[in-house]
């Protein structure tokens, strides 16, 4: 007769521990900017580590992007127009479109960059001959035509201490970045009475002092101050929390 003692069940203890080591995801995506047929995708690397949530990517695809409509504040796919809604969907190697508060703009995202090379290519597969110019042509064009004509800078402004009110955009033209004085009173017009007295100062979000017009990055938001100090506040939730639109303004 068998007893209790003559069978028994082994008790498999699980050896293995979490591992603390662990590599960060790294994803790699491309980004279209929503509504535009001549911008082709930018490819951005989503690195866990880095970006610990959803705002931070918006955040990192605003400055990557730098689309005319400002901050991004929503991811969808090319394809279809399905909203992005944390970073456990997005699929490394695939693409997607960044929008602002507008709707998603259906287009053939994926034909951008090959619709350009059609464009060159005859039907026969040759690029198109280069023009060549009259040898008889005397006209003479005046040398400012000749310069490139660059851009203006882009940036965003909130005042010091306000968490409440969405951030202006400005556009400061490149012949103003050397003048800081003139930029200072460019953004004191703009702000108006958000600031105690006159924009005396820039500073980034971390606290970092602009010292120079031509330290301005496009796309890249700062804080201005007045006769007060630099108040550290968390003015990137601001960005991306807030239900109202930037205002967009032009310098």
């Amino acid at each position: 007769m068998a007893t209790a003692f003559d069978t028994f069940t082994p008790i498999v203890m699980n050896s293995e521990k979490p591992s603390f080591l662990s590599q960060p995801v790294v994803k790699n995506i491309f980004v279209y900017r929503n509504g535009d047929p001549f911008y082709e995708a930018r490819r951005l690397v989503v690195n866990q580590k880095r970006v610990s949530n959803f705002d931070t990517f918006l955040r990192d695809v605003t400055g990557g992007v730098q689309a005319p409509f400002g901050a991004v504040r929503n991811i969808y796919t090319p394809r279809m127009g399905h909203r992005v809604a944390c970073l456990d969907h997005l699929q490394s190697g695939e693409q997607y479109v960044a929008a602002g508060r507008e709707k998603f703009k259906k287009l053939d995202y994926s034909q951008i960059g090959s619709r350009k090379k059609r464009m060159l290519l005859t039907s026969s597969g040759q690029p198109y001959p280069q023009a060549k110019p009259v040898p008889q042509s005397r006209i003479i064009v005046s040398a400012r035509f000749l310069k490139p004509i660059k851009e203006p800078c882009s940036i965003f402004v909130v005042a010091n201490g306000d968490v409440l009110t969405p951030a202006l955009r400005l556009l400061i033209p490149q012949r103003i970045l050397g003048q800081y004085d003139r930029v200072l009173e460019m953004i004191t017009d703009k702000m108006g009475l958000r600031i105690l007295g006159c924009v005396r100062s820039l500073y980034t979000f971390d606290g970092n002092h602009v010292n120079e017009g031509k330290d301005l990055e496009t796309g890249q938001f700062y804080v201005a101050v007045g006769r007060d100090k630099f108040k550290r506040l968390p003015y990137s939730d601001l960005l991306f929390t807030k239900p109202r639109g930037i205002r967009r303004t032009t310098g």
